[in-house]
C-alpha cells in the first residue's frame, strides 16, 4: 500500500529551523535531505537573475537553470526555494532564465548557460521531446542536464527529479469514483504534449474507465492556461449544472475560478473539486471545504533535488539504480517514448482534510491504492510554505 504520510513527515522540524535560520545547510550529498525558503522575487520572462551563493564567489559552484514558468505559485515557490537551497549547498547560479511556451528559445539558454561556464543545468522541459538540441549540445561541452517535473524523451539527461504523475491521475480517481456513481466529471487537463499532462490524462481516463464506467468524463485540454480552464469549467457547469459532480483541475492555477463558479451557482457542497500542485492556497481551500483534495508535488524536494543533482553531476559523480534519493526511497530508471533516464520518483502525498484509504482497479505503474494525508500535517510543503509567507489562507477570498 502506497502511504503518501512517508515522505513529509520526514521534513519535520528541520524545515522550520531551515526557514528560521535562512542560510544554514550542509553540502551536497544524494541522500541529504534538508528544506528552506527565502523571499527572492522570481525573475521577468526572458531575463536572467544571477545569484552569487555564497561568500566566496570563487568557491561556488556555476549551475544554470532554465524554466518554463515563474508566473504560477508553485514555480514561485520553486524558485524561492532554490534560492534558499543554492546558498546552503554553496552554488553560484545562473539564472533562472524563462522561456515560457517557446521550446526553441529554451534550448538556446540553455547553450547560452553552458557558454556561461556552468558546469550543470537545471531544467524544466517546454515538453518531453523539446530538449533535443540543448541535450546534444550540453554534451558535446561536457555539461549534463537535470529535468526538473518533466520526463525527458529525447535524449540522455544525467537525472530526472519528477513525481509520478500517473499517480495524481490515479488518485484524483480513486477519490471521484469513491463519492461519485453518476452524472458528468469535468477534467481539466493540461498539455497533452507534455509527459506530465499525458500521465496525469491517460491514468484519471483508464482508472475512471475501470471504477466508474456511469459516470461521463468531460474532457478539456487547456495547455496548462488558468482563463482557458476558467472558461471551459463554466461551459461544463452551465450546461450540466448540478449533475457535474466532480472537477479535475490537473494543476492548481484553474483552483480559484472553479472555486468561485461553484460558490456563485451553490454547488460548492455538491461538487467535488481536486486540484494538483499543493501550493498554499489550495491548503487553505481544503481547510475550509471548498477543495476536496490536492496532490502535493512538492517544491521543496524538487529544488533540493535538482540542485543536489546539479551538483553531484558538476563533481563527476556516477549515480545509478538503486543509490540513495532525496525524494524516493532509491533511485530508479524512468522512461518516455523509447528513452531511459535515471530518475528520483518523489512520492507526492495526495491530500485530503481528513486521513483516508482509497482503492480500486489500478493502472499500469501505479499501485491502485493510497492512504492520504490530512491537510494539518504541519509537514506539507504548502503548509510550511504559507506558515512563512503570512498563511496559508493569506489573500485568499472567500466563495
Amino acid at each position: 500500500m502506497r502511504v503518501h504520510k512517508r515522505r513529509p513527515a520526514a521534513l519535520g522540524a528541520a524545515v522550520a529551523i531551515a526557514i528560521a535560520a535562512a542560510g544554514c545547510g550542509s553540502a551536497s550529498s544524494s541522500s541529504s535531505t534538508a528544506s528552506a525558503t527565502s523571499s527572492s522575487a522570481p525573475a521577468a520572462a526572458g531575463t536572467t537573475a544571477s545569484t552569487s551563493s555564497t561568500t566566496s564567489v570563487a568557491a561556488a559552484t556555476p549551475i544554470g537553470v532554465a524554466l518554463t514558468y515563474n508566473n504560477t505559485a508553485f514555480w514561485a515557490a520553486y524558485i524561492n526555494y532554490e534560492s534558499q537551497y543554492a546558498k546552503q549547498l554553496h552554488i553560484k547560479l545562473l539564472g533562472p532564465l524563462l522561456a515560457g511556451t517557446n521550446a526553441s528559445l529554451q534550448n538556446t539558454q540553455v547553450e547560452d548557460l553552458v557558454n556561461e561556464g556552468a558546469k550543470a543545468v537545471i531544467v524544466n522541459p517546454e515538453t518531453a521531446t523539446s530538449l533535443g538540441p540543448a541535450i546534444s549540445y550540453a554534451a558535446q561541452h561536457g555539461v549534463k542536464l537535470i529535468s526538473v517535473d518533466t520526463i525527458v524523451g529525447v535524449g540522455k539527461v544525467y537525472m530526472v527529479v519528477r513525481a509520478s504523475n500517473l499517480d495524481y491521475g490515479e488518485d484524483a480517481c480513486l477519490y471521484i469514483s469513491h463519492f461519485v456513481k453518476s452524472g458528468y466529471v469535468v477534467d481539466i487537463e493540461g498539455d497533452l504534449t507534455s509527459s506530465n499532462g499525458a500521465d496525469r490524462t491517460n491514468a484519471f481516463n483508464q482508472c475512471m474507465k475501470e471504477n466508474d464506467p456511469a459516470v461521463k468524463v468531460l474532457a478539456d485540454p487547456t495547455v496548462w492556461v488558468a482563463a482557458t480552464a476558467a472558461t471551459d469549467t463554466e461551459t461544463a457547469v452551465n450546461a450540466h449544472g448540478s449533475q457535474i459532480k466532480a472537477i479535475y483541475d490537473q494543476y492548481s492555477g484553474p483552483d480559484p475560478a472553479a472555486i468561485a463558479l461553484l460558490g456563485s451557482k451553490h454547488l460548492t457542497k455538491s461538487t467535488i473539486v481536486i486540484g494538483d500542485d499543493g501550493v498554499p492556497y489550495e491548503m487553505c481551500d481544503i481547510q475550509r471545504g471548498d477543495l476536496s483534495a490536492a496532490s502535493s508535488q512538492p517544491a521543496n524536494l524538487y529544488a533540493q533535488g535538482a540542485l543536489t543533482y546539479a551538483l553531484d553531476s558538476a563533481k563527476g559523480m556516477a549515480l545509478k539504480v538503486g543509490s540513495p534519493a532525496i525524494g524516493a526511497p532509491s533511485l530508479q530508471d524512468v522512461s518516455y517514448k523509447g528513452d531511459v533516464n535515471l530518475g528520483d520518483p518523489i512520492v507526492a502525498p495526495f491530500v485530503t482534510k481528513t486521513a483516508l484509504s482509497l482503492t480500486g482497479k489500478g493502472v499500469p505503474g501505479a499501485p491502485g491504492t493510497v492512504t492520504t494525508t490530512p491537510v494539518t500535517d504541519a509537514n506539507l510543503w504548502g503548509n510550511v510554505y504559507g506558515a512563512a509567507h503570512g498563511g496559508d489562507c493569506a489573500g485568499v477570498a472567500q466563495p
